[in-house]
Formats: C-alpha cells, sequence, structure tokens
C-alpha cells in the first residue's frame, strides 16, 4: 500500500503538472488564439505584409462573420429567461423539475450576470473554439454594508437585533447627536438621533457561474473532456494583498516570486498592460493557479480529485489544498466538436485564409484603381516645372519646351477579375459557415431572380449551419453546466429559498429534486428563419384545433380538454418565435389540477329541456288555483258582510277583483316570460329533433295557457255581470 503524499511532494507534482500543461499550450494553443485575436482586430500585418507605398487595407472577415453569427445564436439562448429545463425522471419528479427549471435559471440569469457568461462564452468560442466555464459553490461569507441616519434608539434597537440565524449585525461606525424636539404635548423634549454604518451578513454561500478567458485556462495535453481531464487549472495575475485577503498566511505569500513580465501572445493581441513591478510589495503581481489534479494523496491506490492552491511556476509555494468531493468546476462551449480530442474548430480556423485572399485581392483592386486613377507619366523632351508632374493641381499648366509631349503609361485595369475573385472567395465563406449574402438577406439579386421557395431554401441552408453552432454549444457544453449547476444547489442549499419570479413568489427546496434529472436546453426556437418556425406553427396549431373540434363533436369532452394545455403550448411557442420575452405571462396556465377539473365539470350531468318545461307547466297550473282560490274567498266575504255595507263592501270586492285580475295578468305575463326564457335557455343546450319538439312544446303550452286566462277573465266578467248593482247615492239616502 501506497503512503500518503506529503505536501512537499504534493507540491512537487503540482509545479510540474503546471509546466507540462504551459508547454503544451504554448506549443498548440497559444499561437493559434493569438492570431484569431490578431485577425479579429485586422492587426495583419505581420501575416500579409503590406508592400511600400501601397494599399495597406484589411479585409475583416473574421469580425465580419463572427459579428453576422454572435446575434442569431445569442438569441437563441437569451430569447427565454428559461433557457434550462429539468426533465423529470419519473412522473413523481413533475414537480420537482419545475420547481429546479425556475431554481437553475434565476440562479444563472439573476445571481449571476446570466447574459455576459452567455455572450462571453459564445464570442471566446466562435474566435478560439472552446469558450470556457466555471462552476463551483463558493462558501465563502457575503456581507452587505448599509447606512442608516437619523435613527432614534428604539430604532437603532430594532435595526441590530439578530436575523432569523441568530447573526447579529457589526457595527462600522456610530455617532449620536441630541435633538430638541417638541413631544405630544408641546413641550421640547431632549431625542438622541444615531447615525450608523453596520455590516451584516448577506448569507453563507452562494452559486458561482462564470465565464474566464481561454489563455487564463490549462488543462491536460492528453485530456479529451474537461470532466475527465487529470489536471485542469485557472492561473490568473493576483497581487499579494489580494492573495492576503483571500486568508492566504502572509509568509507563504510573501515568498512568492514575482511574476515575470507577461508578453504572451494573448496579452499582446489584447492589448493588455500587465506590469508586475509595483513601488508597494503588497501591489505586486504574482502568478495565482487554483489547480484541480487527480492524484492518490491517501494511499488507498485510487486517485482522487485535488484542489491545490499555487503561487508562481516551477519555483512556486503550494499555498493550501483540500481533497474537493465537488466536481470539476470547468467546462467548455465548443463551436466546431472534433470527435475524441479537446480542443474544437473555431470560426476563425474557417475563415482566416479567407481573410488572408481577400486582403490581397483587395489591396490590388485598390493599388490598380489608385494607378489607373493616377497614371505615370513619360516625358518626352524637357519640362520646365515637373512639380506639377509629380504634385498635379486642379487648374495647373505644365510647360514644356518645342517638341515636348507627355505620354501616361497605362496599365490594364483588372477591377472587374478582381471583384469577381472577390464574390468567389465570399461564396466559398458562405459554404463553410453559412454567412453570406443571401442568409443576410442583401443580394436583390438574388431576391429579384429567385422564387420565393428558392431563396427560403438558400437561407434554410445556411441556418442550419448556424443551428448546428448552437445546438454544439447546447448539448456540448451548457447543458453540462446546468447539470452541474443543478447537483451543487443539491448538495449546498439546506434550506428553502423564496424567489420571485414573473411577480410571483416560488418556493425552491434542492434537497428534494432528484440528482439524475436531465437537462434540456432550449435550442431552435430564435435562430433561422422565424418565419419558417411561425409558418411550421401555425400548421400545428390549426391541427390542434381541428382536432379539438372533432372530439366535441364526437361528444369526446376529456380529449377535447386533454388538448387546451397542447394548444396553449403551442400559441406560446409562437409568442417566443416571434422574439416575445416571457411568452407564457400572456396565455393561462393548464395545470393537471385544472384540467381534472374541467373534466369534471363536464361530467356533471345537464337538466333535462322537457322535464323543465314540465316544471314550468305545473307552475303555471298552481298559479293560476291560487288566483281562483283567492277570488272565490273574497266573493264569499262580499256575501257574508251586512246590509249595511254591503254596497260599499261590493263595490270594494269589485276593486279588489279587478286588481286581483291585473295582478293575475301580471303574474301570468312574468310567468310565461320565465317560461319563454328557460325554452330559449333548453334550446341552446339541445341539437336537432330536440331543439324542434322543445319548441313544439313549448308553443302549445303559451296556446294553452293564453286558453286558460282567456275563459279566466271570462268567467270573472260574468261573475261580475251577475252581481245586484248599488243604488244611485241620492234613493239610498
Amino acid at each position: 500500500m501506497a503512503e500518503k503524499l506529503t505536501d512537499t511532494q504534493l507540491s512537487a507534482i503540482v509545479a510540474q503538472q503546471i509546466e507540462l500543461a504551459k508547454a503544451h499550450d504554448r506549443s498548440a494553443r497559444a499561437e493559434p488564439r493569438s492570431k484569431a485575436l490578431d485577425y479579429f482586430f485586422g492587426n495583419m500585418d505581420k501575416y500579409v505584409p503590406p508592400e511600400a507605398n501601397r494599399s495597406k487595407v484589411v479585409s475583416r472577415d473574421v469580425a465580419d462573420t463572427i459579428g453576422w453569427l454572435l446575434p442569431d445564436i445569442m438569441k437563441v439562448f437569451t430569447a427565454s429567461d428559461r433557457m434550462a429545463v429539468a426533465e423529470p425522471v419519473g412522473i413523481e419528479d413533475a414537480e420537482q423539475a419545475e420547481e429546479a427549471t425556475d431554481g437553475l435559471n434565476y440562479v444563472f440569469w439573476k445571481d449571476n450576470k446570466g447574459y455576459e457568461i452567455v455572450y462571453a462564452a459564445t464570442w471566446d468560442s466562435l474566435l478560439t473554439g472552446n469558450g470556457i466555464v466555471k462552476t463551483f459553490y463558493d462558501d465563502t461569507p457575503v456581507y452587505a454594508t448599509s447606512f442608516h441616519s437619523g435613527m432614534t434608539d428604539d430604532q437603532m434597537a430594532l435595526l441590530l437585533a439578530p436575523d432569523a440565524e441568530g447573526e447579529e449585525p457589526e457595527v462600522l461606525a456610530h455617532s449620536a447627536e441630541p435633538m430638541m424636539l417638541p413631544g405630544p404635548d408641546g413641550a421640547v423634549v431632549t431625542v438622541t438621533l444615531n447615525d450608523l454604518k453596520i455590516k451584516r451578513k448577506k448569507y453563507d454561500g452562494r452559486f458561482v457561474v462564470e465565464a474566464i478567458p481561454p489563455e487564463e485556462f490549462l488543462i491536460d495535453g492528453d485530456a479529451i473532456c474537461t470532466d475527465e481531464a487529470a489536471f485542469t487549472d485557472h492561473w490568473q495575475r493576483k497581487t499579494r494583498s489580494e492573495l492576503v485577503a483571500m486568508g492566504y498566511d502572509k509568509e507563504l505569500v510573501w515568498s512568492i516570486p514575482v511574476a515575470g513580465k507577461s508578453d504572451t501572445a494573448e496579452t499582446i493581441a489584447r492589448d493588455l498592460n500587465m506590469n508586475t513591478s509595483a513601488n508597494d510589495e503588497s501591489m505586486e503581481l504574482v502568478d495565482y493557479h487554483e489547480c484541480f489534479v487527480r492524484v492518490d494523496v491517501d494511499g488507498d491506490g485510487e486517485a482522487e480529485l485535488v484542489r491545490a492552491c499555487y503561487g508562481g511556476s516551477s519555483n512556486g509555494v503550494l499555498l493550501d489544498w483540500e481533497t474537493w468531493e465537488d466536481e470539476n468546476p470547468f467546462d467548455d462551449i465548443p463551436c466546431e466538436p472534433v470527435p475524441h480530442r479537446w480542443d474544437a474548430r473555431s470560426v476563425a480556423d474557417e475563415t482566416m485564409d479567407i481573410q488572408d485572399i481577400k486582403t490581397v485581392l483587395t489591396r490590388q483592386l485598390l493599388n490598380n484603381t489608385y494607378w489607373n486613377n493616377n497614371p505615370q507619366r513619360a516625358v518626352i523632351g524637357k519640362v520646365r516645372n515637373p512639380d506639377q508632374l509629380d504634385n498635379p493641381t486642379f487648374g495647373g499648366t505644365v510647360f514644356l519646351d518645342t517638341g515636348s509631349s507627355i505620354v501616361d503609361l497605362n496599365v490594364e485595369y483588372i477591377g472587374d477579375k478582381a471583384l469577381n475573385a472577390i464574390t468567389y472567395i465570399d461564396e466559398v465563406r458562405q459554404q463553410r459557415t453559412g454567412v453570406g449574402r443571401q442568409s443576410m438577406a442583401l443580394d436583390p439579386e438574388v431576391l429579384q431572380n429567385q422564387t420565393a421557395e428558392a431563396s427560403r431554401n438558400n437561407r434554410d441552408a445556411a441556418y442550419s449551419q448556424k443551428d448546428l453552432l448552437a445546438r454544439n454549444m447546447a448539448e456540448w457544453g451548457w447543458k453540462k453546466v446546468f447539470r452541474k449547476l443543478m447537483r451543487l444547489m443539491i448538495k449546498h442549499q439546506d434550506y428553502t429559498r423564496t424567489l420571485m419570479i414573473n411577480g410571483k413568489e416560488v418556493e425552491i427546496d434542492p434537497r428534494f429534486w432528484n440528482a439524475d434529472m436531465d437537462i434540456t436546453i432550449n435550442v431552435g426556437l430564435g435562430t433561422g428563419s422565424r418565419d419558417r418556425d411561425l409558418m411550421m406553427l401555425g400548421q400545428v396549431l390549426q391541427s390542434q384545433l381541428m382536432l379539438a373540434d372533432r372530439f366535441m363533436a364526437a361528444g369526446a369532452v376529456e380529449q377535447a380538454i386533454d388538448m387546451l394545455p397542447k394548444i396553449i403550448a403551442t400559441m406560446t411557442k409562437m409568442a417566443e418565435s416571434a422574439g416575445i420575452r416571457n411568452p407564457e405571462d400572456f396565455y393561462p396556465e393548464f395545470t393537471e389540477e385544472k384540467v381534472a377539473a374541467l373534466k369534471q365539470m363536464a361530467a356533471q350531468p345537464k337538466p333535462d329541456p322537457a322535464l323543465a318545461l314540465e316544471q314550468a307547466k305545473g307552475q303555471v297550473a298552481m298559479a293560476l288555483k291560487d288566483k281562483d282560490t283567492e277570488v272565490a274567498q273574497r266573493t264569499a266575504e262580499i256575501g257574508a258582510q251586512s246590509d249595511v255595507v254591503k254596497n260599499q263592501a261590493e263595490l270594494e270586492a269589485d276593486l279588489q277583483t279587478a286588481a286581483a285580475d291585473r295582478e293575475k295578468e301580471i303574474a301570468l305575463a312574468t310567468i310565461n316570460a320565465s317560461i319563454e326564457r328557460e325554452r330559449i335557455a333548453s334550446a341552446e343546450r339541445i341539437k336537432g329533433a330536440e331543439l324542434m319538439n322543445a319548441r313544439e312544446i313549448a308553443a302549445a303550452q303559451i296556446d294553452k295557457d293564453l286558453t286558460i286566462a282567456r275563459e279566466q277573465m271570462a268567467n270573472s266578467a260574468h261573475i261580475a255581470a251577475m252581481k245586484p248593482k248599488p243604488e244611485p247615492a241620492a234613493k239610498a239616502n
């Protein structure tokens, strides 16, 4: 059994790995990276040196191609706040997957500078082949400093109270000043007002995602992926003061040799001034390496992943080390992955030779044009003022001796041929990258001479190459970044966190997430032809609506309800494809609970229209019977009254009978109106024959009711006619 490694042995291994990785980087990667940067910025004198006294123009094909590709690819990943979607392993993980999706995207976009990370990594990928992203959990406490002025003693006591975790804020500065203020009763009272500067712990740790420059990343020369690499390293230039602030021993930090002058190809290309000397020793720059190396430190025969912090290079100092329990924090975002190797090809690799050729052709075209616009001249004889030939002026005069003449030395104009060659080279670039006049929609000839379908096919062919780049970055890079972030949150976040997402409070607790859930990156919509995407989604929506209608016509209500979430999803994708951020805010959310509730409502029995009509008829008959009974009772009361008040009573009875008749007519009208409304409502719920039957029943009932009403009114009139009429008032007296 092997023995445990000592710090000295581990330091030697780390120093050796650093030197090997640096040597491999210098020989295989540093020069291509610096060359790509030079071509991007147009610094090409050492690659295509210009001729003396000739055009020095530089074609910018690398920058132009990246400039056209970058917006489309950025649109893929930033069109929605849901760049990553967690996929449940089973049905039981559906709720946790939705929660994980919200949590992952919030941490990436809000807690970290998500847009800047995506932009930097994508830019590095297009230019150098591999964008580098570092994902890790930083357990260093984060503090927030705040200022408070004019606080009373009670307010200050409340401010300095411990938080929910028992942490008390640290008072950095405090001043108090007595103030004379009027009291409630008008008397002047003395109040102490306090000014405070406090520091309070914001949180214990945070999940960090950052894009680092490719030149700051070292990897084992035999590695084909970062996760399985034997050695990875993030090296930076830091001051001694920064290292001390990070918690390293001051004596060890001061023993680190000063970094040499950084004149690497990358720093020169980026135009960075890395002066390592300083008047203050604490501000001297030193090399700082955060290494992740696989080595057997405990002697069990198995290599562990070790995080070793190293200052300097081959003659440096091991500052600290620990067995790393998390995953390797580095992931690469490849542009054009090459199977079985780590280095990917870049857009610069595909276009640098194009830029060389176009630079030469463009210079020759301009030189030829300059020559034809201002040709050389031959003088036969003698010129009295030769300066006028060398530096001609508009309207100037050349004085010649007798018999002398001036002849232009003509040079053939080759501008059209040079332009044809440049056009051909542009077509080669389009074939390699998908970026050309057709994909830019800048070629009027193509738009005029081709059909819409042919033009669309040309654009789609170009877009497919862009889609492939975005898909490579998503599947080979961003997917691993978000999976790593999810596992870090499951492992390190041991509390419930409340997030504000789209105006709603969402609670996340990664402790209950399934670590085996996969991650999908939203790719496809937002790139390519939006017209194509919208057209295809429109066809899908039409087919969904037609299918839902057929389900309803066949009586399959549950199947029709099941189509609602799918229809909403399609409409959301259409809005997303049109470039609308957060399209889910515009449509209702159909959860499983809402769908089940709709199915339950649809399953409830509906009222029978015929039964409703029978009930209405019964109500009419009862109302008529009640009115008849009331009239009979009042007639009997009139007959039982004394002769003294008989005439008056009979008169009142007549009035009451008439009023009762009016009430009955109103009641009949109200009931008939209610029956009519019920008939209309029933007619809307039934179809075909049922509807016609309901109408016939309702019409017959109305005729019957009217007949009954007419008969009743006739009977009432007959009763009134049979009664004795009162004597005239004078005869009665």
